[in-house]
C-alpha cells in the first residue's frame, strides 16, 4: 500500500511541476477545421519548372500512419501562444495582423499578414503584434494519433521578454 501511495505522490508531484514549467497561450481561438488520417506512408514530390529559367520543387515523405489537421487560430491583440514545439511539421500562414516569433535563442522574425513558415521540432513562441490581434491558419503533419503541440518551459532568455 505504501508503494503505491509514493508512486501516485511521484506522479502528481512530476504532473504538477510539468504543468507548472510550460507557459500558458494566451487570448486564442482556435478551432480544427478538419483531422483526418492517412494508413500509408506519404512520399509525394511536385516539381515546376517556367521557360528553363525558374525551378521549384518540394518533398514531403513520411514513415508510417500520420495525420493531417488544419487549424483556424484567431489571436486577440495581446495574445501569445506559449513555448512549445511540435511531434511532426506545421506550415503556417498569417491570414490578418502581425506576430513576433521566437526561436529557442529568442531571436524574432516578424511575420506579418500572407506570410508563410514552417515549424517543427525545434522550441519556439509568438506573441501578437497588432491592435487588432492576428489571425492564422496551420496545416499540420504528425505521427497519427499524436498531439497536435508539447508545452514546454521557455528557455533562460525569454526571462525578459513577457513570454
Amino acid at each position: 500500500m505504501k508503494a503505491k501511495t509514493k508512486l501516485f505522490v511521484g506522479v502528481a508531484a512530476v504532473t504538477i511541476v510539468g504543468t507548472a514549467l510550460a507557459t500558458p497561450i494566451v487570448k486564442l481561438t482556435s478551432p480544427l477545421f478538419s483531422v483526418g488520417n492517412q494508413n500509408a506512408d506519404i512520399q509525394q514530390r511536385g516539381k515546376f519548372e517556367s521557360n528553363g529559367e525558374e525551378q521549384f520543387s518540394a518533398v514531403l515523405k513520411t514513415e508510417g500512419p500520420s495525420t493531417v489537421s488544419l487549424q483556424d487560430a484567431a489571436y486577440s491583440a495581446g495574445g501569445q501562444n506559449g513555448w512549445h514545439s511540435h511531434p511532426g511539421i506545421v506550415i503556417v500562414t498569417v491570414i490578418s495582423g502581425s506576430i513576433e516569433w521566437y526561436d529557442a535563442d529568442c531571436k524574432t522574425t516578424i511575420y506579418q499578414a500572407g506570410d508563410s513558415w514552417v515549424e517543427g521540432s525545434q522550441l519556439h513562441a509568438f506573441k501578437v503584434l497588432s491592435n487588432n490581434g492576428a489571425h492564422l491558419s496551420a496545416v499540420f503533419i504528425t505521427a497519427k494519433g499524436q498531439a497536435l503541440r508539447t508545452d514546454r518551459s521557455a528557455p533562460a532568455c525569454a526571462a525578459g521578454l513577457g513570454l
